[in-house]
């Protein structure tokens, strides 16, 4: 009795320990018999059995639980464990719940066997999966908004293993890379990359492995056509709930038509950038305030400044003080948006105070809202154009002054013709000693004396008739001393050093001193407070080893030095010295003609002009001409000219001249026809019934030229012989008026012999 006592306790405690280990699991657990009722039924079990029966589920069927559609599924899978013996695993169903409505639970059912292997019954085991299904239902929505945002978006994107192959790609991916989805699942990442950007990102992959969030990358791609593409791509690393490694999601946008443009942009400002520097216009950029923000090397070479310079500088420094008011002005109403432009020819001031001139256009930038944010300005130096305005200014001056003094001069010749003239005839009459005479030779010295003089002084102005002869230059540097000395003032020394045994030369005796004139002018101007100036001659023979005059053939020479101790000048001034029109004098001080009508003279006597000169010292130009065998031409004084008997027609638009010459001619012997223009020449050849044998003729005169008489005469009288004579000093003006290169010209004034003998040598020419 006592063991059966023991083992019934023993059972009774093992059962009790059971039932409270059943009561304490969360899950439903419950035991039936084979016809279907509660046998067993834990706490859970109960709780779940009372929402529907208060005295719970114990010897209830479910028919007693459930509605009976639900019951009959029960049933189902309880007879199918009760009469096969089968195992029913993870059924998901729904039950009641003591809370009031349904819950997804997870039920297992399993056979109760007694000793012989027979069902007895069957055990079910039921847990509440209600939160999983929630979460898989949520999960489920999840995966649908992301398949839409996945699938619909046109945004490519795609999912990589971490073998970087394609798991899932989109529409959009495909369509980007040309390739099928099934194309692209075959495909790795990096057969689509370009190939020299594989390593790059591949080496941005590793860095998401090493505990990176993403990455955000521009490469390229190569599409199934081969075209390269630029895309954004983003990157991101999907771990699981561990931290480890699973998968990449990527996004790629297409930037190729952005990275076009923004290559097109770059080298249009490359090419602005390359204009920007390398014009020879300076280009600045200025805030609307005035101040600067960029310049190329143009404005910086244009306005000496440096870079380094720059911010501190404002448009103000670079104008001089009474022109700021105005121009500043005028940039700020563009600076202002009031007018969108303007240009205007400005003078600006360099960095160290000069002048510059320049033709600036200044435009504003705007932006988005349409408010002037940038000033932009493009300045055309045209200082070298201002210089040459004003040097062609003072040329038209001189020209107009060279006019007005070869109008003088002709009036003044003729009036000197008149005085010398009839001096030269009075002074044959008069007794030699008489008081008289002495009066009369010295009024025709001053009357010869007026003569050279206008000739030296309108040398400067008009192109004088070039008449080269053999010439002593020892001569016209004497002669043209007493010139020079009231030229140059008496604070500046002159001194000649002459050769005695100096060779002559063929030249213009009146370019000569034209030139002595220039030197001694220049001269002066480089000795403001006196000095000295010393005029040289010498004899000079060059042989090919003589590199001081490499241009100059071998042999004779006779060289003019002109030398001053003025203020020097430098290599640059020598380098541009005799070119017309520059000058380094103020503006309205010098033309820049003189030196280059030095160099033309001498060149044109066959000579060269080299120039020495030290700054602070001085200058010497040496003038090297070739040497003449040949005697020096001289014109010697006759006072007894051959007479002759032939007929001259006289044609002068000057009463005196014209009574003057008549009455040297007629004094000699000639037959004068005399007429004051051309038409009355005609109209006196007409009437004239003997032969005519010299025309002599004034070359400018109203209605009708000195030429057009002489063609007119010449076709009435065959062999007729001319001679042209005229007051002007212009080569120009008088050689209009000669037919043929070989005509003879006098120029006034003439004397009554000169005029006698110029006759005679034309009427004495063979035809």
């Amino acid at each position: 009795m006592t063991e059966r006592y023991a083992a019934e306790e023993q059972l009774r405690q093992e059962r009790a320990l059971l039932r409270t280990l059943i009561d304490a699991l969360p899950d439903a657990v419950w035991t039936k018999d084979a016809g279907g009722r509660f046998v067993v039924s834990n706490r859970a079990h109960d709780e779940m059995a009372r929402a529907v029966h208060e005295s719970g589920a114990v010897g209830k069927t479910v028919f007693d639980l459930h509605p009976p559609e639900l019951a009959r599924q029960y049933e189902d899978d309880d007879l199918r464990v009760l009469r096969q013996g089968e195992t029913v695993f993870n059924k998901e169903e729904r039950v009641r719940h003591p809370r009031g409505g349904e819950r997804w639970h997870l039920t297992t059912k399993a056979p109760l066997r007694d000793r012989a292997g027979n069902v007895t019954g069957l055990v079910g085991v039921s847990r509440n999966i209600q939160a999983r299904k929630e979460a898989e239902e949520a999960l489920r929505a999840s995966e649908a908004i992301f398949r839409g945002a996945f699938e619909d978006t046109n945004l490519a994107m795609g999912i990589a293993d971490l073998e970087h192959r394609f798991i899932r790609v989109n529409a959009a991916l495909a369509r980007l890379l040309g390739y099928t989805r099934e194309e692209l699942l075959a495909r790795s990442v990096f057969d689509v990359v370009h190939p020299d950007d594989r390593d790059e990102s591949r080496a941005r992959r590793e860095w998401l492995r090493g505990g990176a969030i993403h990455f955000v990358q521009e490469k390229r791609y190569v599409r199934r056509d081969g075209r390269v593409l630029w895309c954004v791509t983003n990157v991101s690393l999907v771990r699981d709930a561990d931290g480890r490694p699973q998968l990449y999601v990527g996004q790629m946008q297409d930037v190729t038509a952005q990275k076009q443009a923004e290559s097109e942009l770059r080298a249009s400002e490359g090419r602005f950038q390359a204009f920007f520097d390398t014009t020879t216009v300076a280009m600045v950029e200025t805030s609307p305030d005035a101040h600067y923000l960029r310049g190329n090397a143009a404005f910086f070479r244009m306005f000496g400044y440096a870079p380094e310079d720059l911010p501190a500088l404002t448009i103000a420094d670079v104008l001089f003080p009474e022109d700021r008011e105005a121009a500043l002005a005028q940039y700020a109403r563009t600076a202002r948006g009031e007018v969108p432009s303007y240009a205007a020819d400005r003078r600006y001031r360099r960095k160290d105070g000069s002048v510059l001139w320049g033709q600036v256009s200044v435009v504003a930038a705007r932006d988005e809202k349409g408010t002037p944010n940038l000033v932009t300005a493009v300045i055309v130096d045209m200082t070298e154009r201002k210089k040459l305005e004003e040097q062609f200014q003072q040329a038209q001056k001189m020209e107009a002054v060279g006019r007005l003094a070869g109008g003088v001069a002709h009036d003044f010749n003729n009036l000197l013709t008149i005085i010398n003239g009839y001096g030269q005839i009075l002074l044959e009459q008069l007794t030699i000693g008489g008081p008289a005479r002495d009066m009369v030779q010295q009024m025709t010295a001053a009357g010869e004396r007026a003569a050279g003089l206008t000739a030296q002084l309108l040398a400067f102005s008009r192109k004088a008739i070039v008449a080269p002869k053999v010439i002593d230059l020892n001569e016209v540097v004497t002669q043209a001393a007493s010139l020079l000395r009231r030229l140059i003032g008496e604070d500046i020394i002159l001194t000649t050093a002459l050769a005695n045994d100096l060779s002559r030369v063929t030249a213009d005796p009146t370019q000569v001193e034209q030139v002595l004139l220039n030197l001694a002018v220049n001269a002066k101007d480089a000795m403001p407070r006196g000095g000295r100036l010393t005029i040289e001659t010498r004899n000079v023979r060059l042989n090919r080893e003589m590199p001081a005059w490499p241009d100059c053939p071998p042999g004779d020479y006779v060289q003019l030095a002109v030398s001053d101790t003025g203020v020097g000048m430098t290599e640059e001034v020598k380098a541009r010295l005799f070119e017309p029109f520059f000058t380094t004098k103020e503006v309205g001080k010098g033309t820049g003609l003189g030196l280059a009508v030095v160099h033309g003279a001498v060149k044109q006597s066959g000579g060269r002009v080299d120039v020495y000169s030290e700054l602070g010292v001085g200058t010497t130009f040496k003038i090297l001409l070739p040497a003449s065998g040949d005697p020096p031409s001289r014109e010697p004084v006759v006072r007894f000219a051959p007479r002759g008997t032939e007929t001259v027609l006289l044609v002068e638009d000057e009463d005196g001249v014209r009574q003057f010459s008549r009455l040297a001619l007629e004094t000699q012997g000639y037959t004068v026809l005399e007429a004051a223009n051309g038409f009355d020449a005609l109209a006196a050849a007409d009437a004239h019934a003997g032969p005519i044998h010299l025309l002599l003729t004034d070359v400018v005169m109203p209605r009708m030229s000195g030429r057009e008489v002489s063609e007119a005469v010449r076709a009435r009288y065959e062999g007729v012989k001319v001679l042209y004579v005229s007051g002007y000093t212009d080569d120009a003006v008088v050689r209009h008026g000669i037919v043929e290169a070989t005509d003879a010209f006098l120029q006034k004034p003439f004397t009554p012999w000169s005029l006698a003998r110029k006759i005679r040598t034309v009427l004495d020419a063979s035809s």
